[in-house]
Formats: C-alpha cells, sequence, structure tokens
C-alpha cells in the first residue's frame, strides 16, 4: 500500500512543486502507468475538480479557497497527455450548485481559454469541459424565481441503485428526507425501502480513471468537504440527494440540534412557504421571499443559527456521500454492479495550497495551508487532510465511517493503519502524527465548533 503522499506549495505560481506531486502520484500508481502506456486502449480519463460556484457567496472577489485553484488543473491536464502513449479523452466536469455560472467558473484564471490551447499543443488528445448538470436556476433574495433546461452529459444519466446496501436502508428518518429543492416527495420517492437510488452522469460512471481534485475547506453539513464530499458534483439530479432529515434528534431528524417553539414556528413557515412555491410559482415565489426576508429578521440567518442540518449532529448527509462513493467505485454504466475485488481506478489530488475554513463550503475565509495532498484512495487521503486541518478524523462521520466494513468498501485499511509521507519533514510517518498545516489548525464551521476541543 502507497503511503498518502504531503507536498510542500507555498504558491500556485511554484508549477515545479505542483508538477512534482502530481508527477509522484501518477507514478505511483501501477494502474496509472498501465493505462497510459497501452496505445490501443483510448481511455476516457475523468478529472474532477470542486467548482462548486464561481465565488464565494458574499464576496464577489473572493473565489480562491472556494473553488479547485486553475493552475493546480492546468498542471494535472499537461501531465496526463504528456504520459499517454496513444490517443486518449480527458474530461474535466463537474455539477455546480444550481445556481452557480458555469462560465465564470471557468473564466477564473483564464482557465477556458488555457484549457482550449491544450487541444493544438497535444492533438492526440480529446479535451472534453462538461457542465454536468440538467437544470440551471436563477435566484432572487435565495428564492429560486426561474429554471433552466442546461445540456445534459452526452454520455447520459446512470440510475445507480444501492438498495439494502445504501446507508439509507431502514434509516428511521424515511419519508422526512430533504434534498436540494422545494418538493421534498421526489427526493423521498429515491429513498424508500429497497428503493435507494441516486441519477448519476455517465461521463464519470464510463470512465477507466477518475482523478479527484478536490478542495480542502470546511463544510456546514459534513464538516469537512474533501474526496469524500466532492462526488456529489457527478450527479445529475441533486433533488434525488437527502442533505438533511426534518426535526431534531428526539425525533430522528437532525434539522434543528433541539426542538423549540421557535423551531417549530420556522419549520412550519418553511412549509407553507415552499407549498405556495410548487402550487402558485410566480406568486408563490415573491410569497417565499418576503417570508425568508422576514423570518431572517425575526430568527437570524444561516450564518449565525444552526437550521436546515448545518451542524455536526447531521447524521444524513454523510451518508449520502458514502453512498455516492460507492456507486462511483462499484457500479458500471448499464445499473449493474462489480464485486468488492475490482473498483474503478481512482486517483485523488487535493487542493491545499489556500484552504477555506469557518463558514463553508460557500463562504470560508482564506488558509494559507501550503500543501497539496495526494493519493489513491479517498476515505484515507480525507483522513490525512482533516489531520492537516487541525481535526481529529474519527470525530467526522463521512470520514470515520468510510472505514466501516461493507460490502462495498471505500478505505483499503484501518484508519490506524494509514501511512503518510510528509515531503514537510522528510519522512513518513502515520495518521496521528501528521502536524497541523497552519497552528491551531482550521476554524470549523459554527455548527461544528466541536472539533476544535481537545482529544
Amino acid at each position: 500500500m502507497q503511503p498518502i503522499r504531503i507536498t510542500p506549495a507555498t504558491t500556485y505560481n511554484n508549477q515545479a512543486a505542483i508538477r512534482t506531486c502530481i508527477e509522484t502520484a501518477l507514478d505511483a500508481q501501477p494502474m496509472c502507468s498501465d493505462l497510459f502506456k497501452d496505445a490501443e486502449k483510448a481511455p476516457l480519463i475523468v478529472v474532477k475538480p470542486n467548482w462548486v460556484q464561481e465565488w464565494h457567496e458574499y464576496r464577489k472577489d473572493v473565489w480562491e479557497p472556494v473553488i479547485t485553484n486553475p493552475a493546480l488543473l492546468l498542471c494535472l491536464l499537461v501531465c496526463l497527455a504528456e504520459r499517454i502513449a496513444g490517443t486518449a479523452t480527458i474530461c474535466v466536469c463537474d455539477g455546480p450548485h444550481t445556481y452557480a455560472n458555469f462560465e465564470a467558473i471557468l473564466q477564473r484564471g483564464d482557465f477556458k481559454a488555457r484549457f482550449q490551447a491544450l487541444t493544438a499543443q497535444y492533438p492526440r488528445i480529446t479535451f472534453e469541459l462538461l457542465d454536468l448538470r440538467r437544470e440551471v436556476w436563477l435566484r432572487k433574495e435565495e428564492v429560486v424565481v426561474e429554471r433552466m433546461v442546461n445540456a445534459e452529459d452526452p454520455r447520459g444519466y446512470v440510475r445507480a441503485d444501492l438498495g439494502e446496501n445504501s446507508l439509507f436502508y431502514r434509516h428511521a428518518g424515511e419519508g422526512r428526507f430533504y434534498g436540494a429543492d422545494y418538493d421534498a416527495a421526489v427526493v423521498n420517492s429515491h429513498h424508500q425501502g429497497i428503493i435507494q437510488e441516486y441519477l448519476l452522469a455517465g461521463t464519470p460512471m464510463a470512465c477507466d480513471l477518475f482523478i479527484n481534485v478536490p478542495k480542502m475547506k470546511t463544510h456546514k453539513k459534513t464538516g469537512i468537504t474533501c474526496c469524500l464530499k466532492n462526488l456529489v458534483g457527478i450527479n445529475g439530479d441533486k433533488n434525488w440527494l437527502p442533505h438533511h432529515t426534518e426535526g431534531s434528534p428526539d425525533t430522528c431528524g437532525d434539522e434543528f440540534p433541539h426542538r423549540s417553539f421557535t423551531t417549530r414556528i420556522e419549520s412550519g413557515a418553511k412549509q407553507l412557504g415552499k407549498n405556495i412555491v410548487l402550487k402558485t410559482p410566480v406568486l408563490g415565489t415573491w410569497f417565499y421571499r418576503k417570508m425568508r426576508n422576514a423570518g431572517k429578521q425575526l430568527l437570524g440567518d444561516s450564518d449565525s443559527v444552526i437550521r436546515n442540518g448545518n451542524w455536526s449532529g447531521n447524521d444524513t448527509c454523510w451518508r449520502m456521500a458514502l453512498d455516492l462513493n460507492r456507486a462511483l467505485f462499484y457500479a458500471n454504466s448499464d445499473g449493474t454492479w462489480r464485486d468488492r475485488f475490482h473498483p474503478k481506478a481512482y486517483l485523488a489530488i487535493v487542493d491545499g495550497i489556500v484552504g477555506g475554513e469557518g463558514n463553508g463550503p460557500l463562504c470560508p475565509d482564506p488558509v494559507q495551508a501550503n500543501v497539496l495532498v495526494s493519493g489513491a484512495n479517498p476515505a484515507e487521503v480525507d483522513a490525512v487532510v482533516a489531520r492537516l486541518m487541525g481535526f481529529d478524523p474519527r470525530r467526522i462521520p463521512i470520514v470515520a465511517h468510510a472505514f466501516d466494513d461493507h460490502r462495498w468498501p471505500i478505505a483499503t485499511c484501518a484508519m490506524a493503519d494509514i501511512r503518510v509521507y510528509d515531503q514537510r519533514i522528510g519522512r513518513e510517518v502515520g495518521l496521528f502524527d501528521v502536524a497541523p498545516a497552519v497552528a491551531g489548525g482550521f476554524v470549523p464551521h459554527f455548527g461544528w465548533a466541536e472539533l476544535r476541543k481537545a482529544e
């Protein structure tokens, strides 16, 4: 088993350090070497960044702690093109937030123009850019006012049904899941009883090699977002994804930490507003906008009040993310499943040069963490990233449960057995000997403040 590698890099202009990280990661994986040397293979390689949206939710001049940096992506694409012996297709794809501007994301760091230039530089390689969303929204005052059909993945979409192998099978919150849109009946129709299905984009499902290039940052629903959480972006319909369970823990929910008169009023008002939007879209969106604005004044906004599952007690979102990882590794394009011994070829390269702390994933503050992290397994890489952020991965469900025994395993070893080559100190160490990338570690989302408590 190859160790997870930590490579120091202080700036995105340091292409030598970035290239060293990428080349070392590619050379360490026999699956990559075999794929690249086969001149007859013509592989499909997917590069999946974190392109959640074009800027910080409230500061349009800030984007580096939000998305994967284009300098890292472009260096990776060049390294891949240089190694491929024959023809190949390299597809950079993501499904950002439904209201994100994909073209604006591509303009960051002049990525689109520099990406297109690679076609002339490497004529044997077919380079693709794909927005995996089937629908794009226009919002006003955080309420959806228009929905536009988006060009679909040319390789279609795959229904991946985990059935009794889903982490939602026999979950106590069944029937009360909330997805990503106002109609909760949709997400609940795809997660009931033996039906536990996701609609996944055909390109990542069909690829011969999946390279995950996430951003290292905090997340309001899962504590951190890195390799495991980044797979939300391979979905064709995010309203099939359970994000939280309505209610509070005393009713097997995780929308709020505690049930109170205030939370009951809030839940009822939200449901009323969403029902009006569904029944009378034009008038309903205006009414719901005014209701939300009034609610913020009375109850506080979500940047200071825990709601919508934005806390460490969220027992829903991590299950969804781990289901998605199993689907990527083991589901085939025709909806059939592989056995546990033949998962999809996979590599991760984490952008931690500038990370994000605080109210991630959309409103993070930048952290100059100065690291890149690479490895061949998302659970093991995320455990190392958690340590670099100053957190205990055993206290982060999305990471801890990725090491659980399962018919389709994610981790390849026990967490305690992870080995890390830390180039910052020039030697191999154990997971719990990895020092934080910044003194004191990252500041967690306020709903995850307990991550900063002493271990």
